[in-house]
């Protein structure tokens, strides 16, 4: 089987939790914005797919956000604990290609059982978001936190951008 085809499922804060030290003062919405950031970084620079599912306390049904990185809000009353064993169970043994991430025993336990591969979210972190210092370089994307910047970009440069690929402001 080829990195091509490996897809992971994240539990989505807890690797917030681990991602960041001190998270009681920054915005929740924030926190996810960088650290989904760096998973889109981390899915291309692996080929690999990423499913990132978040506990929905306050949602009233589940939400799935399919983009460039799924994201998934599970509905009030269930947890991304939950999502993902369910999850897991309905594909009826084909999971050989996927790494549940998550620092919850309980789900690594269940990722084993049902045929997957797990990853505790430190180890997931280490290995390919940060170094450190900082965020991990990657030479397939050239992303590194010396160029990240987050301000937003200025008008004349998204005016260049959309120029340069034949886009008209609209």
């Amino acid at each position: 089987m080829t990195r091509r085809n490996r897809e992971y499922i994240i539990d989505g804060y807890n690797l917030l939790y681990k991602l960041f030290e001190d998270v009681s003062d920054r915005p929740l919405e924030k926190m996810r914005e960088r650290a989904e950031s760096l998973l889109m970084n981390f899915q291309v620079s692996e080929q690999a797919r990423v499913t990132v599912v978040y506990d929905g306390k306050n949602a009233g049904r589940e939400h799935h956000d399919y983009g460039v990185l799924n994201r998934i809000f599970t509905r009030k009353g269930q947890t991304a604990d939950d999502w993902i064993i369910d999850y897991l169970s309905s594909l009826h043994g084909s999971t050989s290609n996927f790494t549940i991430v998550s620092s919850d025993r309980y789900i690594c336990r269940h990722a084993s059982a049902y045929g997957a591969a797990s990853m505790l979210s430190e180890t997931f972190i280490a290995k390919y978001i940060v170094d450190g210092k900082g965020v991990k370089r990657s030479a397939k994307t050239g992303f590194n936190r010396d160029k990240y910047n987050e301000e937003p970009l200025h008008q004349k440069e998204v005016d260049r951008w959309l120029a340069l690929f034949g886009k008209s402001k609209g």
